[in-house]
């Protein structure tokens, strides 16, 4: 029973994560329309309309691997060396449409 709920929650689980994958970016081309695109590189994070644009935004997080440290006093640190490698391991990527075709793509750097 235990081992039926466990897979249950690796399946849930793997439901939130992100299928978006950078390397399927050199599987689009320009001129796609955008269900082709959404296909390839699947549902976007986020979308908005600018300047006649539709901008489909992706985002690549790595997984981090866990520090190791288990002494409680060290527990808050942990979470935060963990966020900051969230936050460092994090790609976004914008998809830019006109007129319902792709033009444009790129990372997003800061």
């Amino acid at each position: 029973m235990k081992s039926i709920l466990a897979a249950g929650a690796v399946v849930l689980l793997a439901g939130c994560a992100t299928s978006f994958k950078p390397w399927k970016l050199s599987d689009v081309r320009e001129g796609m329309s955008r269900n082709e695109v959404v296909s390839v590189l699947g549902d976007p994070d986020s979308t908005e309309i600018r300047n006649g644009a539709e901008y489909l935004y992706y985002t690549y997080q790595e997984e981090s691997r866990g520090s190791g440290w288990s002494d409680a006093m060290n527990e808050t640190m942990e979470r935060k060396a963990e966020e900051l490698t969230r936050i460092l391991s994090e790609t976004r990527y914008e998809v830019v449409m006109v007129d319902g075709k792709l033009i444009n793509y790129k990372e997003i750097t800061d």
